[in-house]
Protein backbone atom coordinates (compact mmCIF):
# COMPACT_ATOMS: atom_id res chain seq x y z
CA UNK A 1 0.00 0.00 0.00
CA UNK A 2 2.98 2.26 0.83
CA UNK A 3 4.18 1.65 -2.97
CA UNK A 4 1.02 2.44 -4.33
CA UNK A 5 0.54 5.67 -2.32
CA UNK A 6 3.76 6.88 -3.62
CA UNK A 7 3.46 5.92 -7.13
CA UNK A 8 0.28 8.13 -6.83
CA UNK A 9 1.69 11.08 -5.79
CA UNK A 10 4.95 10.72 -8.48
CA UNK A 11 2.16 10.94 -10.96
CA UNK A 12 0.31 13.68 -9.66
CA UNK A 13 3.73 15.50 -8.99
CA UNK A 14 4.74 15.04 -12.86
CA UNK A 15 1.14 16.82 -14.19
CA UNK A 16 1.48 19.62 -15.90
CA UNK A 17 2.45 22.56 -13.61
CA UNK A 18 3.76 20.59 -10.70
CA UNK A 19 7.28 21.18 -11.61
CA UNK A 20 8.76 23.78 -9.37
CA UNK A 21 10.55 25.79 -12.49
CA UNK A 22 7.41 24.60 -14.92
CA UNK A 23 6.73 28.50 -16.27
CA UNK A 24 10.65 28.32 -17.31
CA UNK A 25 13.16 26.51 -18.92
CA UNK A 26 14.04 23.39 -17.72
CA UNK A 27 16.89 23.54 -15.31
CA UNK A 28 20.58 22.78 -16.11
CA UNK A 29 21.41 19.62 -14.06
CA UNK A 30 25.32 18.87 -12.88
CA UNK A 31 26.49 16.20 -11.10
CA UNK A 32 29.91 16.12 -9.75
CA UNK A 33 31.38 12.71 -8.24
CA UNK A 34 34.29 12.40 -6.19
CA UNK A 35 36.20 9.20 -6.05
CA UNK A 36 37.17 7.57 -2.20
CA UNK A 37 36.37 11.21 -0.46
CA UNK A 38 35.00 10.31 2.53
CA UNK A 39 33.43 12.86 5.24
CA UNK A 40 35.95 13.00 7.63
CA UNK A 41 37.86 14.32 4.76
CA UNK A 42 36.46 17.91 4.05
CA UNK A 43 35.03 20.70 6.31
CA UNK A 44 31.44 20.85 5.65
CA UNK A 45 31.80 17.74 7.66
CA UNK A 46 34.28 18.99 10.38
CA UNK A 47 37.10 17.57 8.13
CA UNK A 48 40.59 17.52 8.40
CA UNK A 49 40.97 19.58 4.91
CA UNK A 50 39.49 22.89 4.93
CA UNK A 51 36.94 23.19 1.43
CA UNK A 52 35.26 26.45 1.30
CA UNK A 53 33.59 25.92 -1.94
CA UNK A 54 31.53 23.07 -0.92
CA UNK A 55 30.82 24.52 2.23
CA UNK A 56 29.51 27.17 0.01
CA UNK A 57 27.18 24.77 -1.84
CA UNK A 58 25.99 23.67 1.83
CA UNK A 59 25.42 27.53 2.90
CA UNK A 60 23.57 28.73 0.03
CA UNK A 61 22.18 24.81 -0.38
CA UNK A 62 21.53 21.24 1.48
CA UNK A 63 23.87 18.92 2.81
CA UNK A 64 22.87 15.56 4.03
CA UNK A 65 24.10 13.68 6.91
CA UNK A 66 23.17 10.48 5.62
CA UNK A 67 23.49 9.79 2.55
CA UNK A 68 24.88 7.08 0.75
CA UNK A 69 26.52 5.04 -2.10
CA UNK A 70 24.87 2.09 -3.05
CA UNK A 71 27.78 0.08 -2.55
CA UNK A 72 32.01 0.96 -0.51
CA UNK A 73 33.35 0.51 -4.06
CA UNK A 74 33.35 2.21 -7.19
CA UNK A 75 31.27 0.51 -10.32
CA UNK A 76 28.79 -0.82 -8.20
CA UNK A 77 27.64 2.71 -6.94
CA UNK A 78 28.29 4.33 -10.53
CA UNK A 79 25.76 1.51 -12.20
CA UNK A 80 23.15 1.74 -9.18
CA UNK A 81 23.21 5.78 -10.30
CA UNK A 82 23.16 5.90 -14.04
CA UNK A 83 20.37 3.24 -13.65
CA UNK A 84 18.24 3.95 -10.88
CA UNK A 85 18.63 0.51 -9.96
CA UNK A 86 20.15 -1.63 -7.56
CA UNK A 87 23.53 -3.17 -9.65
CA UNK A 88 22.98 -6.39 -8.52
CA UNK A 89 20.47 -6.15 -11.57
CA UNK A 90 22.92 -5.66 -13.72
CA UNK A 91 25.00 -8.32 -12.79
CA UNK A 92 28.17 -5.85 -11.54
CA UNK A 93 28.73 -6.26 -7.95
CA UNK A 94 32.13 -5.93 -7.64
CA UNK A 95 35.00 -3.28 -9.37
CA UNK A 96 35.49 -3.65 -12.79
CA UNK A 97 39.23 -4.20 -13.39
CA UNK A 98 39.01 -3.91 -16.91
CA UNK A 99 42.02 -6.64 -17.66
CA UNK A 100 39.64 -9.39 -18.94
CA UNK A 101 37.86 -8.99 -22.32
CA UNK A 102 34.84 -10.82 -20.95
CA UNK A 103 34.40 -8.61 -18.13
CA UNK A 104 30.57 -7.58 -17.92
CA UNK A 105 29.80 -3.73 -17.87
CA UNK A 106 26.64 -2.06 -18.73
CA UNK A 107 24.72 -3.33 -22.05
CA UNK A 108 24.21 -0.76 -24.41
CA UNK A 109 20.26 -1.19 -23.76
CA UNK A 110 20.41 -0.67 -20.61
CA UNK A 111 18.08 2.34 -19.87
CA UNK A 112 19.92 5.10 -17.88
CA UNK A 113 19.57 8.59 -16.66
CA UNK A 114 21.58 10.20 -19.61
CA UNK A 115 19.67 8.80 -22.13
CA UNK A 116 16.53 9.74 -20.55
CA UNK A 117 17.61 13.45 -20.43
CA UNK A 118 18.48 13.23 -23.97
CA UNK A 119 15.32 12.32 -25.04
CA UNK A 120 13.77 15.04 -23.49
CA UNK A 121 16.07 17.70 -25.06
CA UNK A 122 18.94 17.74 -22.77
CA UNK A 123 22.65 18.43 -24.13
CA UNK A 124 24.42 15.20 -21.95
CA UNK A 125 28.24 14.67 -21.23
CA UNK A 126 30.56 13.15 -19.30
CA UNK A 127 34.09 14.15 -18.72
CA UNK A 128 36.19 11.77 -15.92
CA UNK A 129 36.11 8.34 -14.88
CA UNK A 130 33.37 6.10 -16.30
CA UNK A 131 33.82 2.34 -14.51
CA UNK A 132 30.83 0.99 -15.96
CA UNK A 133 32.49 -1.41 -18.80
CA UNK A 134 35.66 -0.96 -20.74
CA UNK A 135 34.38 -2.06 -23.85
CA UNK A 136 33.47 -0.51 -26.46
CA UNK A 137 29.40 -1.34 -26.46
CA UNK A 138 29.60 -0.05 -22.39
CA UNK A 139 31.11 3.37 -23.69
CA UNK A 140 29.25 6.26 -22.64
CA UNK A 141 28.55 7.45 -25.62
CA UNK A 142 26.68 3.58 -26.38
CA UNK A 143 24.28 4.56 -23.07
CA UNK A 144 22.95 8.55 -23.30
CA UNK A 145 26.08 10.28 -23.41
CA UNK A 146 26.65 13.10 -26.68
CA UNK A 147 29.88 13.51 -25.30
CA UNK A 148 33.01 12.13 -23.31
CA UNK A 149 36.49 12.65 -23.03
CA UNK A 150 37.63 10.87 -19.54
CA UNK A 151 39.28 7.11 -18.82
CA UNK A 152 36.76 3.92 -18.38
CA UNK A 153 39.11 2.16 -15.57
CA UNK A 154 38.99 2.49 -12.16
CA UNK A 155 42.32 4.20 -11.10
CA UNK A 156 44.77 6.03 -13.86
CA UNK A 157 48.02 8.47 -13.74
CA UNK A 158 46.99 12.57 -12.94
CA UNK A 159 49.60 13.22 -15.80
CA UNK A 160 49.71 10.39 -18.71
CA UNK A 161 46.33 10.38 -20.31
CA UNK A 162 46.94 7.63 -22.99
CA UNK A 163 44.21 5.54 -22.25
CA UNK A 164 41.78 7.90 -22.13
CA UNK A 165 39.02 8.37 -24.40
CA UNK A 166 37.40 11.07 -26.70
CA UNK A 167 34.08 9.21 -27.17
CA UNK A 168 35.31 5.70 -28.21
CA UNK A 169 38.54 6.65 -29.75
CA UNK A 170 41.72 6.35 -27.36
CA UNK A 171 42.91 10.03 -27.69
CA UNK A 172 46.37 11.16 -25.32
CA UNK A 173 44.85 14.54 -23.52
CA UNK A 174 47.72 16.37 -21.91
CA UNK A 175 47.22 18.07 -18.46
CA UNK A 176 46.56 17.06 -14.93
CA UNK A 177 43.44 14.78 -14.56
CA UNK A 178 41.80 17.09 -12.67
CA UNK A 179 42.43 20.39 -14.62
CA UNK A 180 41.02 18.74 -17.56
CA UNK A 181 38.02 17.31 -16.01
CA UNK A 182 37.23 20.86 -14.68
CA UNK A 183 38.21 22.83 -17.88
CA UNK A 184 36.29 20.34 -20.38
CA UNK A 185 33.08 20.98 -17.92
CA UNK A 186 33.25 24.51 -17.66
CA UNK A 187 33.78 24.66 -21.67
CA UNK A 188 30.63 22.50 -21.89
CA UNK A 189 28.71 24.85 -19.75
CA UNK A 190 29.56 28.19 -22.00
CA UNK A 191 28.58 26.11 -25.49
CA UNK A 192 25.44 24.78 -24.03
CA UNK A 193 24.45 28.18 -22.05
CA UNK A 194 21.21 28.66 -24.17
CA UNK A 195 20.04 25.12 -24.01
CA UNK A 196 19.33 22.96 -21.17
CA UNK A 197 21.93 20.09 -20.57
CA UNK A 198 23.14 17.34 -17.66
CA UNK A 199 26.64 17.16 -17.08
CA UNK A 200 28.36 14.29 -15.06
CA UNK A 201 32.02 15.18 -14.04
CA UNK A 202 33.40 12.10 -12.87
CA UNK A 203 36.46 13.35 -11.44
CA UNK A 204 39.63 10.76 -10.62
CA UNK A 205 40.14 12.79 -7.29
CA UNK A 206 40.92 11.31 -4.59
CA UNK A 207 41.41 7.77 -5.91
CA UNK A 208 45.35 6.63 -5.60
CA UNK A 209 48.00 7.42 -7.04
CA UNK A 210 48.32 10.19 -5.01
CA UNK A 211 49.68 12.87 -7.17
CA UNK A 212 50.32 16.41 -6.70
CA UNK A 213 50.00 18.40 -9.96
CA UNK A 214 53.95 18.94 -9.17
CA UNK A 215 55.09 15.84 -9.12
CA UNK A 216 58.02 14.65 -10.88
CA UNK A 217 57.86 11.49 -13.45
CA UNK A 218 60.06 9.88 -10.73
CA UNK A 219 57.22 10.69 -7.85
CA UNK A 220 54.70 9.33 -10.06
CA UNK A 221 56.25 5.97 -10.75
CA UNK A 222 56.92 5.58 -7.31
CA UNK A 223 53.27 6.25 -6.01
CA UNK A 224 52.10 4.22 -8.78
CA UNK A 225 54.12 1.19 -7.01
CA UNK A 226 53.12 2.04 -3.21
CA UNK A 227 50.44 3.86 -3.03
CA UNK A 228 51.52 4.60 0.61
CA UNK A 229 48.44 5.92 2.92
CA UNK A 230 50.60 7.40 5.70
CA UNK A 231 52.29 10.44 6.61
CA UNK A 232 54.27 10.41 3.55
CA UNK A 233 51.10 10.94 1.18
CA UNK A 234 49.03 12.85 3.75
CA UNK A 235 50.54 15.89 2.26
CA UNK A 236 49.64 14.78 -1.47
CA UNK A 237 46.43 13.48 -0.46
CA UNK A 238 45.11 16.80 0.92
CA UNK A 239 46.47 18.79 -2.03
CA UNK A 240 44.30 16.33 -4.18
CA UNK A 241 41.41 17.33 -2.13
CA UNK A 242 42.10 21.17 -2.31
CA UNK A 243 41.92 20.54 -5.84
CA UNK A 244 38.57 18.83 -5.90
CA UNK A 245 37.33 21.85 -4.05
CA UNK A 246 38.98 24.48 -6.24
CA UNK A 247 36.85 22.64 -9.33
CA UNK A 248 34.03 23.05 -7.54
CA UNK A 249 34.72 26.39 -7.05
CA UNK A 250 34.95 27.12 -11.31
CA UNK A 251 31.45 25.42 -11.82
CA UNK A 252 29.98 27.55 -9.26
CA UNK A 253 31.65 30.70 -10.61
CA UNK A 254 31.14 30.01 -14.52
CA UNK A 255 27.39 29.57 -13.32
CA UNK A 256 27.22 32.67 -11.70
CA UNK A 257 29.43 34.76 -14.50
CA UNK A 258 26.85 32.95 -17.37
CA UNK A 259 23.51 33.74 -14.91
CA UNK A 260 22.92 30.08 -15.18
CA UNK A 261 22.98 29.77 -11.28
CA UNK A 262 19.24 29.87 -10.16
CA UNK A 263 18.12 27.67 -13.44
CA UNK A 264 20.86 24.95 -12.60
CA UNK A 265 20.85 22.09 -9.66
CA UNK A 266 24.55 21.27 -8.03
CA UNK A 267 24.76 17.80 -6.55
CA UNK A 268 27.89 16.90 -5.45
CA UNK A 269 28.79 13.37 -3.62
CA UNK A 270 31.56 10.35 -3.30
CA UNK A 271 31.12 7.19 -4.93
CA UNK A 272 32.31 5.37 -1.71
CA UNK A 273 33.95 6.19 1.66
CA UNK A 274 37.50 6.79 2.05
CA UNK A 275 40.77 4.56 1.44
CA UNK A 276 41.88 4.66 5.70
CA UNK A 277 43.82 8.11 5.73
CA UNK A 278 44.23 8.24 9.02
CA UNK A 279 41.89 11.62 9.68
CA UNK A 280 39.59 10.93 6.67
CA UNK A 281 37.11 8.10 8.81
CA UNK A 282 35.76 9.95 11.12
CA UNK A 283 33.43 9.77 12.38
CA UNK A 284 32.65 6.25 11.23
CA UNK A 285 33.88 3.15 11.36
CA UNK A 286 35.57 1.22 8.21
CA UNK A 287 36.01 2.69 4.84
CA UNK A 288 35.99 1.74 1.48
CA UNK A 289 35.91 -2.11 0.57
CA UNK A 290 33.74 -1.82 4.11
CA UNK A 291 29.97 -2.30 5.59
CA UNK A 292 30.60 -0.24 8.11
CA UNK A 293 29.08 3.21 7.60
CA UNK A 294 32.58 4.67 6.59
CA UNK A 295 32.49 3.11 3.65
CA UNK A 296 29.27 3.92 2.11
CA UNK A 297 27.99 6.90 4.45
CA UNK A 298 29.40 9.64 2.41
CA UNK A 299 29.52 13.52 1.86
CA UNK A 300 26.77 15.20 -0.27
CA UNK A 301 25.46 18.25 -1.03
CA UNK A 302 22.79 20.06 -3.45
CA UNK A 303 23.02 23.41 -4.33
CA UNK A 304 19.78 25.09 -6.25
CA UNK A 305 19.76 28.68 -5.73
CA UNK A 306 16.14 29.90 -5.59
CA UNK A 307 14.83 26.77 -5.28
CA UNK A 308 16.38 25.03 -2.33
CA UNK A 309 16.15 26.60 0.70
CA UNK A 310 19.59 27.94 1.85
CA UNK A 311 21.14 26.50 4.50
CA UNK A 312 19.85 23.15 5.18
CA UNK A 313 20.53 20.10 6.82
CA UNK A 314 19.05 16.87 5.99
CA UNK A 315 18.96 13.59 8.06
CA UNK A 316 16.97 11.79 5.78
CA UNK A 317 17.96 8.29 5.05
CA UNK A 318 18.68 8.76 1.02
CA UNK A 319 21.26 6.49 -1.32
CA UNK A 320 22.50 7.70 -4.84
CA UNK A 321 20.19 5.48 -7.09
CA UNK A 322 17.38 7.81 -6.02
CA UNK A 323 19.11 10.77 -8.01
CA UNK A 324 17.69 8.82 -11.10
CA UNK A 325 13.86 9.79 -10.28
CA UNK A 326 14.80 12.91 -8.55
CA UNK A 327 16.82 14.58 -11.75
CA UNK A 328 13.88 12.94 -13.98
CA UNK A 329 10.69 14.62 -12.12
CA UNK A 330 12.93 17.80 -11.96
CA UNK A 331 13.57 17.55 -15.78
CA UNK A 332 9.91 17.09 -16.75
CA UNK A 333 10.70 13.73 -17.81
CA UNK A 334 8.72 11.24 -15.66
CA UNK A 335 6.85 10.14 -18.85
CA UNK A 336 9.90 8.29 -19.87
CA UNK A 337 11.48 7.14 -17.15
CA UNK A 338 11.60 3.69 -16.18
CA UNK A 339 8.85 1.75 -14.01
CA UNK A 340 11.05 -0.76 -12.67
CA UNK A 341 13.31 1.67 -10.80
CA UNK A 342 14.60 0.99 -7.34
CA UNK A 343 15.00 4.45 -6.27
CA UNK A 344 12.66 6.80 -5.38
CA UNK A 345 12.37 10.99 -5.80
CA UNK A 346 13.19 12.61 -3.29
CA UNK A 347 12.37 16.31 -5.67
CA UNK A 348 9.48 17.14 -2.92
CA UNK A 349 11.81 16.16 0.15
CA UNK A 350 14.85 18.91 -1.25
CA UNK A 351 12.07 21.38 -2.23
CA UNK A 352 9.55 21.52 0.58
CA UNK A 353 11.40 19.43 3.25
CA UNK A 354 8.68 16.62 2.88
CA UNK A 355 9.03 13.51 4.41
CA UNK A 356 10.25 10.72 2.64
CA UNK A 357 8.34 7.18 3.11
CA UNK A 358 9.94 4.68 5.08
CA UNK A 359 11.94 2.30 3.40
CA UNK A 360 14.73 -0.63 3.78
CA UNK A 361 17.85 0.09 2.07
CA UNK A 362 20.52 -2.94 0.49
CA UNK A 363 24.57 -2.39 -0.08
CA UNK A 364 25.45 -5.50 -1.19
CA UNK A 365 29.16 -6.20 -2.22
CA UNK A 366 28.48 -10.07 -2.70
CA UNK A 367 30.07 -12.60 -1.96
CA UNK A 368 32.97 -10.79 -0.61
CA UNK A 369 31.44 -8.58 1.73
CA UNK A 370 28.21 -10.00 1.87
CA UNK A 371 25.16 -7.97 2.07
CA UNK A 372 24.04 -4.42 4.84
CA UNK A 373 20.91 -3.20 5.56
CA UNK A 374 18.99 -0.16 6.53
CA UNK A 375 15.48 -0.37 8.21
CA UNK A 376 14.94 3.02 10.51
CA UNK A 377 17.80 3.11 12.92
CA UNK A 378 19.09 -0.02 12.56
CA UNK A 379 21.67 -1.75 10.44
CA UNK A 380 22.12 -5.07 9.53
CA UNK A 381 25.39 -6.97 8.51
CA UNK A 382 25.38 -10.58 7.20
CA UNK A 383 28.30 -12.05 5.63
CA UNK A 384 28.73 -16.09 5.30
CA UNK A 385 25.80 -16.72 7.92
CA UNK A 386 27.16 -14.44 10.98
CA UNK A 387 24.96 -11.25 11.46
CA UNK A 388 25.94 -7.80 13.10
CA UNK A 389 23.17 -5.50 14.19
CA UNK A 390 23.85 -2.16 15.22
CA UNK A 391 21.42 0.72 16.37
CA UNK A 392 22.76 4.02 14.39
CA UNK A 393 21.05 5.68 16.42
CA UNK A 394 22.29 5.54 19.85
CA UNK A 395 25.80 3.40 18.00
CA UNK A 396 27.20 5.35 15.07
CA UNK A 397 30.58 4.17 15.10
CA UNK A 398 28.96 0.16 15.25
CA UNK A 399 30.76 -0.57 18.14
CA UNK A 400 28.23 -2.57 19.82
CA UNK A 401 26.63 -5.49 17.85
CA UNK A 402 23.31 -6.72 19.05
CA UNK A 403 22.59 -9.34 17.36
CA UNK A 404 22.10 -11.64 20.31
CA UNK A 405 20.25 -8.97 22.70
CA UNK A 406 17.34 -7.86 19.42
CA UNK A 407 17.23 -11.53 17.92
CA UNK A 408 13.78 -10.44 16.59
CA UNK A 409 15.33 -7.71 14.76
CA UNK A 410 17.90 -9.42 13.74
CA UNK A 411 15.76 -12.00 12.78
CA UNK A 412 13.59 -9.94 10.46
CA UNK A 413 16.12 -8.29 8.89
CA UNK A 414 17.68 -11.21 7.69
CA UNK A 415 14.91 -12.60 6.25
CA UNK A 416 14.62 -9.52 4.17
CA UNK A 417 18.56 -9.79 2.98
CA UNK A 418 17.79 -13.29 2.03
CA UNK A 419 14.68 -11.83 -0.01
CA UNK A 420 16.41 -9.18 -1.55
CA UNK A 421 19.11 -11.95 -2.97
CA UNK A 422 17.00 -14.31 -4.34
CA UNK A 423 15.17 -11.06 -6.17
CA UNK A 424 18.62 -9.05 -7.50
CA UNK A 425 21.39 -11.11 -6.69
CA UNK A 426 22.46 -13.68 -9.71
CA UNK A 427 23.07 -17.22 -8.50
CA UNK A 428 21.37 -16.37 -5.29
Amino acid sequence: MRSLIYSLLLVVTALPGAEATAAGPAPNLIVILADDLGCGDISLYDGWVRTPRIDRMAREGMMFTDFHANSSVCSPTRVAFHTGRYQQRAGIVDVIVGRDASEKGLPPETPTLAKMLRKSGYATALFGKWHCGHRDESNPTRLGFDEFVGFLHGGADYHRHQAWRNGVKVENVDGYSTDIITQRSVDFIKRHRDRPFFLHIGHQAVHNPYQMRTDTPELRAADWKQNRVDEVNLPRYKALVEDLDHSVGRILDTLDDLGLAENTLVFFWSDNGDVGMAPSQRPYRGGKFSHYEGGHRVPAVVWWPGQIKAGIRSDALIAGFDLFPTFAEIAGAVSGMPSNLDGISVRRHWLARDPLPARDLFFGYEPKLGTAMRRGDWKLILKNGEAQLYNLKDDLKETRDLAEEKPEVAASMRRAIEEFKRAVVPGS
